[in-house]
């Protein structure tokens, strides 16, 4: 796991990741909104970061803060939650699959120059979330 470029699956010692269908194109187009000098280490950033979570390694809740609920299942009473890879000014949102065991799928990703999580983005990964963890719709 020496690369340094995001790619569509990766496989840590603990977990892996899935980004969902064009979860990495959002990713490009948030990142064009930074300097192109900066494009290439922020990458390699994202990907650190990503690596250490499926690693096992612990995440600060300023580095992966919970950020909103997923939609809820027939019956389930409790609200399970999506996170985010944060690093300013972009963000990847995610979940840990109950589907697919020991994997996160990545949402999206967005350039977030604002506080507030917006309606969109719970709309977009919950979209995500039913497709793949309720209709078995992989990635």
């Amino acid at each position: 796991m020496t690369d340094t470029k995001l790619q569509e699956k990766f496989k840590g010692t603990k977990f892996c990741a899935i980004h969902c269908k064009g979860a990495t194109d959002t990713f490009h187009e948030a990142l064009a909104s930074l300097n192109s000098g900066k494009r290439k280490s922020f990458e390699r950033g994202m990907v650190q970061q990503i690596k250490r979570l499926l690693n096992g390694e612990r995440m600060s809740k300023e580095n992966f803060p919970q950020e909103g609920a997923l939609p809820r299942k027939k019956g389930q009473s409790t609200v399970k939650k999506f996170n985010a890879f944060k690093r300013i000014p972009i963000r990847g949102y995610c979940w840990i699959s109950e589907r697919h065991p020991r994997t996160y799928f990545i949402s999206h990703y967005v350039y977030k120059d604002y506080g507030k999580l917006k309606d969109k983005d719970i709309t977009l990964v919950g979209n995500n979330w039913k497709r793949i963890e309720v209709n078995g719709d992989e990635y």
